[in-house]
């Protein structure tokens, strides 16, 4: 049995600080190509504050996990989790946000209007002022490595994502959540499943959830 290919709904709440994202609904990760949740459950929470946009990851781990890029560096191959945000005038041009258990970051700026590699065009690299990233797991005392469930808050400026001013109340976003756990074993996870999974690829932008602020 498969998901549904609906896009799913997300309602994003405006909130004072950036920690009260802890406080809204969660929405569970599944399967990037549509099939029902892991066992290893991965959720997102998502939050506006004035001044930004918030995301919340809880991951639950099968250490040893994989952790061998440092910021600026290929993060995406590590485990790692990922927020993409299309810009409202074009949902098919986006900012992909990619970060690892030690809080390194990789950026990219990616258009592409044929859901394809072959086509897309990809600005790797980018810088982000402003962004904040927390990140802390459990056994605390533990490397990351050794981390069996790892949280990643994330808190991205309005103005470093397109239009570069926050949405108006009721006003609708692309965007989508992922996670790459890599343990014993390895799983590729989406808040709105692409549907494609042989090979696994997060970058379908006309699969994107529609966040409603």
């Amino acid at each position: 049995m498969t998901l549904s290919a609906a896009l799913p709904v997300i309602p994003v709440a405006r909130v004072a600080v950036p920690e009260d994202v802890a406080r809204q609904t969660s929405f569970p990760l599944a399967d990037v190509g549509g099939s029902p949740a892991p066992e290893l459950a991965t959720e997102v929470r998502f939050a506006a504050t004035a001044k930004a946009f918030v995301a919340l990851f809880t991951a639950f781990a099968e250490p040893p996990l994989t952790i061998q890029r440092g910021a600026g560096e290929e993060v995406f191959r590590d485990e790692c989790v990922e927020l993409f945000i299309a810009s409202p005038v074009e949902p098919f041009a986006y900012q992909e946000i990619v970060v690892n258990p030690q809080g390194a970051l990789y950026a990219a700026r990616i258009v592409n209007p044929g859901d394809s590699r072959a086509t897309w065009d990809v600005s790797r690299g980018e810088t982000l002022p402003g962004v904040s990233i927390g990140v802390w797991g459990d056994p605390a005392a533990r490397p990351a490595t050794e981390w069996a469930r790892w949280s990643c808050r994330l808190t991205v400026p309005w103005s470093s994502l397109a239009p570069g001013t926050p949405p108006t109340p009721g006003e609708e976003r692309r965007g989508n959540a992922y996670r790459i756990a890599r343990g014993r074993t390895t799983r590729f996870l989406a808040l709105s499943p692409t549907l494609r999974s042989n090979p696994p690829d997060f970058h379908v932008p006309s699969r994107f959830a529609r966040l409603v602020f």
